[in-house]
C-alpha cells in the first residue's frame, strides 16, 4: 500500500490543498490521484458538478465487480440522459465495524449540463438498491459546483474528497482486490498542468 501520512495539506499540480488527514492519516498517493482527476475535469470543463454518496452491501464480496457493474449501468444512463462526453469518478472500498465492505463514491460531471444532483441520486439509488441489492446513503451537503480558477469552490470539494483516502478502514480484502479506483481522464492535448 502507498505511503501513509498525517497531514493537513498536500501539493498537487503546483497547488496546495487542505486535506482531511490529521486524525487517522491518509494515503498520500491515493489522495493525489483523486485530486488530480478533479483537476483534469476542470481542464476539460470550466464548471464541474461533483456529487458524493455512499454505497453499502449486505454481504462481503472478495472483488469489486459490483462497482464495475454499477459504473457500467450508471454511466450508460448518464451519457444518454445528459449527452456527456466524459465522466469522472472516484471510489474507495472500506470495512470498519461491519463484516461487509462499503464504498465511498464521488462522481464528476460537466457542470454546464448538470447543476443539481436530484435526478442522478434517484438513479444511483434505483441501480444500487434494486439492481445490485445494496443500500445507498447520501451525506448532508453532497454536491459541489466547482468553477475553474475558483480556488475556494475547489478547496471545499478537495477537503471532502480527501476523506476517501483515509487510512482507517482500508486493507481488509484479498491481495489482488483494489482499495480504490479513479477515472483515467487525461489533460487536453496541448494544455499545461497547473
Amino acid at each position: 500500500m502507498s505511503y501513509k501520512m498525517k497531514t493537513r495539506f498536500l501539493e498537487v499540480n503546483e497547488q496546495i490543498f487542505w486535506v482531511n488527514g490529521k486524525h487517522s492519516g491518509i494515503y498520500s498517493a491515493m489522495a493525489k490521484k483523486m485530486i488530480n482527476q478533479v483537476d483534469v475535469m476542470l481542464n476539460h470543463h470550466s464548471k464541474v458538478h461533483l456529487v458524493r454518496f455512499d454505497l453499502r452491501l449486505y454481504e462481503f464480496t472478495q472483488t469489486n465487480q459490483v462497482i464495475t457493474k454499477f459504473n457500467r449501468i450508471l454511466f450508460k444512463w448518464l451519457k444518454r440522459s445528459y449527452n456527456l462526453k466524459r465522466i469522472g469518478f472516484i471510489w474507495c472500498r472500506e470495512i470498519e465495524t461491519a463484516k461487509q465492505q462499503h464504498y465511498h463514491y464521488v462522481l464528476m460531471l460537466d457542470g454546464h449540463k448538470i447543476r443539481h444532483p436530484h435526478d442522478i441520486l434517484s438513479k444511483v439509488k434505483m441501480v444500487w438498491e434494486h439492481q445490485l441489492q445494496g443500500s445507498q446513503y447520501t451525506p448532508k451537503h453532497c454536491y459541489y459546483n466547482i468553477k475553474r480558477g475558483d480556488y475556494n469552490s475547489l478547496q471545499q470539494a478537495i477537503w471532502r474528497i480527501s476523506y476517501l483516502a483515509k487510512v482507517r478502514g482500508k486493507g481488509q480484502k484479498p491481495p489482488q482486490t483494489k482499495n480504490y479506483s479513479t477515472s483515467r481522464i487525461k489533460h487536453k492535448l496541448g494544455s499545461q498542468k497547473r
